[in-house]
């Protein structure tokens, strides 16, 4: 008796150390946990590809033409960029499968840590009606609102069999003192009736890409990115969180 309880309780204990992150309860969530989500997981891939992009300049007074001198700045006040942890760092432009509830639960979870005097009651994600990615920033806010493109031609997701989904719609969120500037690329769950994207796809890739009509010297004035999802590892407890 006293074997096989030994042998039950190391069972359990192989069991928990196996267990994602994201599978535990979001309450028992710590700041390990919570920037692994944020900066490191299915659903905020750590690794993309920047596919080129107007490099901060100068605005040159005779030519209009955005030089790449940095001499004489006269931008004192950059736009902060986005940053969760001192000890990782985060990609230049964070994106994220913001409609998954997991993703929505770690930027609660992480307010919760930061303010102890918030309620640490249990956390809830309403399931939203779109799949919705979210790239995050003041200076990506700036562009993508500010964009010569049409985004709605530039704003794709590509899809395995070669197909791609267009973009529904975008909304432009001001930061607030708890929350980063953000853009809300919307994508439709059905088309027709019929569900627009397979939780067992292999690879779902982002792309987006935009340049801003007013251009600021010394700071980056175009996004042109493509993000790599993995909808079949992007699940909670065996169950998808799209």
């Amino acid at each position: 008796m006293i074997t096989k309880a030994i042998v039950a309780t190391w069972l359990a204990f192989a069991a928990l150390l196996g267990t994602a992150t994201w599978d535990k309860a979001p309450e028992k969530w710590n700041l390990s946990d919570v920037y692994r989500i944020l900066q490191d997981s299915p659903w905020s891939p750590a690794a993309f590809k920047l596919e080129g992009k107007i490099a901060p300049g100068q605005v040159d007074s005779q030519t209009g033409l955005v030089t790449d001198s940095r001499s004489n700045p006269t931008d004192a006040n950059p736009v902060p960029g986005v940053q969760m942890s001192r000890s990782k760092a985060q990609p230049a432009v964070p994106v994220f499968w913001w409609s998954s509830k997991t993703i929505r639960l770690a930027e609660q979870r992480l307010r919760q840590l930061h303010n102890p005097t918030m309620p640490g009651g249990p956390l809830q994600a309403q399931e939203l009606p779109d799949y919705v990615l979210v790239i995050k920033g003041s200076d990506q806010l700036r562009i993508l609102r500010d964009a010569k493109e049409d985004l709605h031609d530039t704003v794709f997701l590509e899809l395995p069999d070669g197909a791609t989904l267009d973009l529904g719609s975008v909304q432009f969120v001001e930061g607030t003192e708890h929350e980063d500037p953000r853009v809300e690329f919307h994508f439709p769950r059905q088309i027709e009736g019929r569900p627009t994207l397979d939780p067992n796809f292999e690879r779902v890739i982002f792309h987006c890409k935009a340049s801003a009509k007013t251009v600021r010297p010394f700071q980056d004035n175009a996004i042109a990115l493509r993000a790599e999802f993995k909808p079949r590892s992007m699940r909670v407890r065996g169950v998808p969180d799209l």
